[in-house]
C-alpha cells in the first residue's frame, strides 16, 4: 500500500497536502501561545466569564479540515514526520491533546468526552479528587453494574488512580472500591459523604460545585451532569500552582453532525467546552459556531458576546474562527509534481497536472482521490482527458477502478454512516478479507469508534449512491433497498450477540435506526431490542427525529416522552396526546403498553383501563392476558380476576404458575407462592430475559424471608444482580429480606434497613410496604414497643391504597395488637377471609423468637 492509499488514516499525517496552510497554522500558533498564557498567568479559569478558548476552522466539506486538524495535533506533539515549512511548534513541552470525532454521530457522549480530557492530563503526582469522586457518582447512577472502561496510557493505570482517590478520600466512609463495575450502592456511598462531608480531604470542602453535582446526579443522572463534570475536573486543576497546570488541547472534528436544530446535542458540548477555560479547544466544522448570539440563551447553557468574544465574525485575535479557504493553483501545482513519480505514483505529464488543477478547484479531497485513479491506470500512464471532471464523477471513476468485489462491499458501506469488515462483508456475502482491503483504501476513513471504526467520506457515498445505473455492476434503487435489508438483517445478528453490553448495543441499534430512516423499513425486532436496553432517555437521544410518516420515525415519537428530561406526568401528558394521532396499529400497541406501565406505578386504574382495552382488541395475547391479571390481583379484585382467568386462560404453564403463586402468597400458603415465582424466574433466565427474571427472584427471595426459610447468602446474590442492573426496587426488597433474615441480631438488621432507607432517599421515593413491614418485624422480635407505636402512628399518617404487600403490614400491626386498617377480601369463594388472617398469624408468629 502506498503512502497515498494511507492519506485519510488517522494515523497518518498528509504533509504534502498542507505545505501552504501558513495562514491556518500560524493562527493555531497564535492562539496556543496566547491560551498557554492565560493559563500560566491564571486568567483562564472558571472564576473568570469570559472565554477565550475557542478556535475555530470551517468551511465546505472536501477542504482538508478533518487533515488540518490531525496535522495541527501531530505538529504541536513534535510528532510531524515530514514538517515541510513548518517551523518547531511554540511550547519547550508538547500538550497534553485529546482528539474528539463527531464524524457520523448523532450525540455527544458527554461523559466519554470528560473521560478523554481526565485522561489527557493523568499524571502520578497529580489528585483529580472532586472530578473522581462526581464520576464515580455519576457513574454508579447513571450506569451500574458497568465498568469503567480502560483508562491505560502507557504504563500508567488511570483507572487504579481513580480507584485510589476514592478509596483514600472515602476511608473514613467505610467504602472500598475496586476495578470493578461501580454500582448504586457505590454511587449511594459517595453521595451521602459527600454530603455528611464524610471525606479525607479538607480542599473538597471548599468545592461547593461538587455537592451540586452529586445531588443532581442524585435526582437525574443525565448526560447533562456527565458533561458538567467538566468543571469539576477544571476546579482540580485550577487547585494546582498554575506553573504546573497543562496547557491542554482538545481537536473536536466533523462537529457540524451534532450543530443540530433543536441544539440539544450542542448544548452538551456547549456546556463542556464552557467549563473547561483552561483547555485550548481546535473546532474544525463545516459550521461556523454561533455561541456569541445572545438570543441562544435558552437553547444552550453559554452564549453571547461578552463570554465568546472570540467568536464574533468580526474579532481579530486568535483564538477566533477561520473560514478554511481552498489551496491555491500554485501549490495545487507543486503538491502534484512533487508526487509525480514518487510514493508508488505514476509519472504525471504537464496536461494531467493542468487537467487535475483546473478541476480541483483546491480540494484536498480530490486531489487525493486523483492520485488514486492515476495509480490504477494501465501500462501507458495515465491519459489526461480522463482527469479534471466535478467531484462525485472523479469519485465514481476512483470506485470504478476497485476490484468488482471490493466494489460490491463499497456500494453496501454507502448505506450506512459507519461499518466494520464484518458488518459489510457479512451483509454482502463476501469475504472478510475483501472488506479489510477495501478499509485500507483511500476511499475509507478510520477513527476511533468502538463498534464501528469505519466510513465513507461524504462526497465519496454521495457519488456511489448516484452511480449511474448504466455503468456495469451499479445497483438499482432495488439492489440498493436489498442490500439496506440485508444490513439490517445482519445488525439484528450483531445485535443478538451484545446482549453483556447495553452501550455497544445500542450502538449497533442506532446504526439499524438509521438504515430504517433512510431507506423506509420496519422492523420490529428493533422495537422489541430498544425496549429491552437499559435507560429510555439514553436511547432517546440515539434514535432519528420523530416523524410520523416513517415506521422508525413513529418509534422515535414513543421514545420523545424521555428526551428533555420529562418527568414522569409529563411522559404520561405526551404519550396521552401521541395516542390522538394516527399511528398503525402497532406503533399504537408499543405506545399504549408503554403508558399503561408508567400508569400502574401509581395509578393502576387507568393502567387496568388501558390492558383491558387492548385485550378486548387483541384475546389471544399472552403478554397482555398477563398483565391484566397481574394488575387485578394488584389491587385485590380477586373476583374480577376469576372472571378474567375463566375468559382468558393464561396458556404459559409458567405465568399461570406465577398468579397462582401470588394468591397463594395473598392466602398466607408461602411455600406454594415461593414454588412459583421461583419457577417463573428459572425459565426467564433460560430464556435470556434476565431483568425480569431478577423480578421474580426477588418475589420469591422476599416470601422465604417471611417464610422463615432465606438465607443471608440468598439476599446477597440478588442484591447483587440488582445492583449490578441498577434495580432500586429489588435492592431494596433484598436489603430488607436480609434484614428479616438476621432479624435475631438486631445492630445487623438495624444497619441493613438504613441502607434501605438511603436507597429511598437518594432515589427521592417514599417508604414502602419492605421498609415498614422489615423495621416492624425487628421491632416485634425486640419487643421495642416504643418503635412499634412511632410505627403504627407514622403509618396511620401515610395516604396508602390497598395492596397485597400493605395487607400483609396490616396483619403485622393486628399481631402487635392494633386495630385493622384494611378488611380483609375474599380471596376465594371456597375460603372465609379469617383463614387467611389466621395462617398470616400463624406466619408472623414464627418469626418470633422462642
Amino acid at each position: 500500500m502506498s503512502e497515498f492509499d494511507r492519506i485519510f488514516d488517522p494515523q497518518y499525517t498528509a504533509t504534502e497536502l498542507f505545505t501552504n496552510r501558513v495562514d491556518e497554522r500560524t493562527a493555531f500558533t497564535a492562539a496556543l501561545l496566547q491560551h498557554g498564557n492565560a493559563v500560566r498567568d491564571g486568567s483562564a479559569t472558571l472564576g473568570h466569564s469570559t472565554r477565550r478558548n475557542v478556535i475555530t476552522f470551517y468551511g465546505v466539506g472536501g477542504i482538508g479540515k478533518t487533515e488540518l486538524s490531525r496535522r495541527l495535533e501531530s505538529w504541536c506533539l513534535g510528532e510531524l514526520a515530514e514538517p515541510g515549512d513548518w517551523p518547531q511548534p511554540p511550547l519547550e513541552e508538547p500538550p497534553p491533546t485529546v482528539r474528539i470525532d463527531f464524524h457520523g454521530s448523532r450525540v455527544v457522549n458527554a461523559v466519554d468526552i470528560v473521560l478523554r480530557l481526565r485522561v489527557a492530563v493523568a499524571d502520578r503526582r497529580r489528585r483529580f479528587p472532586a472530578f473522581d469522586l462526581g464520576l464515580a457518582a455519576w457513574w454508579s447512577l447513571a450506569r451500574p453494574g458497568m465498568p469503567l472502561p480502560d483508562l491505560t496510557v502507557g504504563n500508567f493505570d488511570v483507572r487504579g488512580q481513580i480507584t485510589d482517590t476514592l478509596n483514600d478520600v472515602l476511608s473514613d466512609a467505610g467504602a472500598a472500591f475496586g476495578l470493578g463495575p461501580l454500582t448504586v450502592r457505590s454511587g449511594i456511598r459517595i453521595v451521602e459523604a459527600i454530603r455528611e462531608r464524610r471525606l479525607r480531604s479538607r480542599t473538597l470542602g471548599d468545592c461547593a460545585p461538587l455537592f451540586h453535582v452529586i445531588t443532581q446526579a442524585q435526582q437525574d443522572p443525565s448526560d447533562y451532569v456527565a458533561a458538567t463534570l467538566a468543571g469539576l475536573l477544571s476546579w482540580d486543576l485550577e487547585n494546582l500552582p498554575t506553573a504546573k497546570r497543562p496547557v491542554t488541547v482538545a481537536f473536536a472534528d466533523a462537529a457540524e453532525y451534532v450543530q443540530g436544530d433543536d441544539r440539544s446535542q450542542e448544548r452538551l458540548f456547549n456546556r463542556i467546552v464552557h467549563l473547561t477555560p483552561g483547555t485550548l479547544w481546535v473546532v474544525t466544522s463545516r459550521n461556523r459556531l454561533d455561541w456569541d448570539a445572545a438570543h441562544l440563551h435558552q437553547l444552550l447553557p453559554a452564549t453571547g458576546p461578552h463570554i465568546w468574544p472570540g467568536l464574533r465574525l468580526e474579532a481579530h485575535d486568535d483564538p477566533r474562527q477561520h473560514l478554511v479557504g481552498n489551496l491555491s493553483d500554485v501549490d495545487v501545482k507543486q503538491y502534484l509534481r512533487a508526487a509525480s513519480g514518487a510514493g508508488g505514483n505514476p509519472v504525471l505529464a504537464p496536461d494531467v497536472i493542468d487537467n487535475i488543477s483546473a478541476g480541483a478547484h483546491g480540494l484536498p479531497l480530490y486531489l487525493s482521490l486523483s492520485l488514486s485513479m492515476a495509480r490504477s491506470a494501465d501500462g501507458h500512464g495515465p491519459a489526461a482527458h480522463t482527469f479534471g471532471g466535478p467531484l462525485p464523477e472523479l469519485a465514481t471513476r476512483v470506485f470504478a477502478n476497485l476490484p468488482r468485489q471490493e466494489r460490491e462491499l463499497a456500494r453496501a458501506a454507502s448505506l450506512v454512516p459507519r461499518f466494520d469488515e464484518r458488518l459489510i462483508s457479512q451483509a454482502a456475502g463476501a469475504l472478510v478479507g475483501d472488506a479489510q482491503r477495501l478499509c485500507q483504501r483511500t476511499l475509507v476513513t478510520k477513527d476511533d469508534h468502538p463498534v464501528f471504526p469505519y466510513r465513507l467520506h461524504d462526497a465519496v457515498r454521495s457519488a456511489i449512491a448516484h452511480e449511474p445505473v448504466s455503468n456495469p455492476g451499479a445497483w438499482a434503487p432495488q439492489d440498493r433497498a436489498a442490500m439496506a435489508g440485508q444490513l439490517l438483517a445482519a445488525l439484528r445478528h450483531r445485535s443478538d450477540t451484545l446482549m453483556h453490553s447495553s452501550q455497544q448495543r445500542l450502538d449497533v441499534l442506532e446504526l439499524a435506526a438509521d438504515l430504517c430512516a433512510r431507506h423506509a423499513l420496519t422492523a420490529p425486532w428493533l422495537a422489541d431490542a430498544l425496549a429491552a436496553v437499559p435507560g429510555f432517555a439514553q436511547t432517546a437521544v440515539r434514535l432519528p427525529p420523530p416523524a410520523l410518516d416513517t415506521w422508525i420515525g413513529q418509534v422515535s415519537g414513543i421514545y420523545e416522552a424521555w428526551r428533555q428530561g420529562r418527568r414522569k406526568s409529563e411522559r404520561i401528558a405526551y404519550l396521552e396526546d401521541y395516542l390522538t394521532r394516527p399511528l398503525p396499529t402497532d406503533i399504537r400497541r408499543r405506545a399504549r403498553l408503554r403508558l399503561a406501565y408508567i400508569y400502574r406505578d401509581g395509578d393502576p386504574h387507568n393502567a387496568l383501563r388501558i390492558l383491558t382495552e387492548m385485550l378486548e382488541e387483541n384475546p389471544g395475547s399472552e403478554l397482555l392476558r398477563y398483565q391484566v391479571a397481574r394488575t387485578l390481583r394488584a389491587q385485590g379484585a380477586y373476583e374480577d380476576l376469576e372472571r378474567h382467568l375463566s375468559r382468558h386462560p393464561l396458556q404459559d404453564p409458567t405465568t399461570s404458575l406465577r398468579i397462582s403463586s401470588d394468591l397463594a402468597f395473598d392466602r398466607g400458603l408461602l411455600q406454594e407462592a415461593i414454588a412459583g415465582s421461583a419457577a417463573r424466574a428459572q425459565a426467564l433466565r433460560a430464556a435470556g430475559q434476565h431483568r425480569i427474571a431478577l423480578e421474580n427472584e426477588t418475589a420469591a427471595l422476599w416470601r422465604r424471608a417471611l417464610h422463615g426459610s432465606s438465607t443471608p447468602a440468598a439476599c446477597d446474590t440478588v442484591l447483587a444482580d440488582a445492583d449490578h442492573f441498577g434495580e432500586t426496587l429489588s435492592m431494596r426488597t433484598a436489603l430488607t429480606a436480609k434484614a428479616i433474615t438476621l432479624r435475631g441480631d438486631r445492630l445487623t438488621a438495624l444497619e441493613l434497613l438504613t441502607e434501605a432507607q438511603r436507597l429511598v432517599n437518594t432515589q427521592r421515593h417514599k417508604m414502602g410496604y419492605r421498609e415498614w413491614t422489615g423495621q416492624l418485624i425487628v421491632a416485634l422480635c425486640h419487643d421495642d414497643r416504643a418503635a412499634t407505636a412511632e410505627l403504627h402512628r407514622t403509618w396511620l399518617a401515610t395516604d396508602r391504597q390497598w395492596s397485597p404487600n400493605y395487607q400483609v403490614l396490616d396483619h403485622l400491626f393486628v399481631f402487635a395488637g392494633h386495630p385493622a386498617r384494611y378488611q380483609t377480601r375474599q380471596i376465594t369463594t371456597t375460603e372465609a377471609p379469617s383463614v387467611a388472617d389466621q395462617r398470616w398469624h400463624t406466619i408472623i408468629e414464627s418469626l418470633m423468637p422462642d
